[in-house]
């Protein structure tokens, strides 16, 4: 069962379609910004978003898609484009370094991250990826990637849970939950 990752943007914004265009509408600083170049907002507009930002909400499918359209780019401009890790290639250089996988219980694991504060569910993804709500459990370095801490792996966004002696040999590799 793969969850569909959830991108929130900080409290203070919004999503907007102006003119069929997709924006991200802060209200602390009330500057429009277009995925990834901001832009200069003309006065029709910043009148809008100063002195109607209740009426920008919008509760129906048309606001929805917008969330959704964000969420697709989103996920398309940061999935990772070169080797995923895998059974049959069990060393991968991922988008933070030299990857590996292990697959143990991982009771003690969540224990320890339970004791942390942290509550997300403990699943495991289609592919066999050992999950923590949304992110994939990974051992790391913890001198350098400290519990909780948030990794991009080459099979998705990671959660750093736990370690191993190969932080010793190689302080930058992240090892990948798995049941294979």
């Amino acid at each position: 069962m793969k969850r569909k990752r959830r991108h929130r943007l900080p409290n203070d914004f919004l999503i907007l379609i102006i003119i069929g265009e997709l924006f991200a509408v802060s209200f602390s600083s009330l500057e429009i910004i277009n995925e990834s170049t901001a832009r200069t907002i003309d006065r029709r507009t910043f009148a809008i978003a100063e002195t109607s930002v209740s009426s920008l909400y919008d509760p129906t499918d048309s606001v929805n898609k917008g969330i959704e359209a964000y969420e697709e780019w989103w996920e398309e401009e940061h999935r990772w484009k070169g080797p995923v890790l895998s059974k049959g290639r069990g060393v991968v250089y991922g988008p933070s370094g030299k990857e590996t996988y292990y697959n143990l219980n991982m009771n003690g694991v969540v224990r320890i991250m339970r004791n942390m504060g942290n509550t997300d569910e403990y699943w495991v993804r289609d592919d066999g990826c050992k999950m923590l709500g949304d992110y994939i459990m990974v051992a790391a370095n913890l001198n350098l990637r400290p519990r909780g801490s948030i990794v991009e792996t080459s099979l998705g966004e990671g959660i750093v849970c736990d370690t191993g002696g190969f932080a010793k040999r190689n302080p930058y590799q992240i090892d990948v939950a798995v049941t294979w």
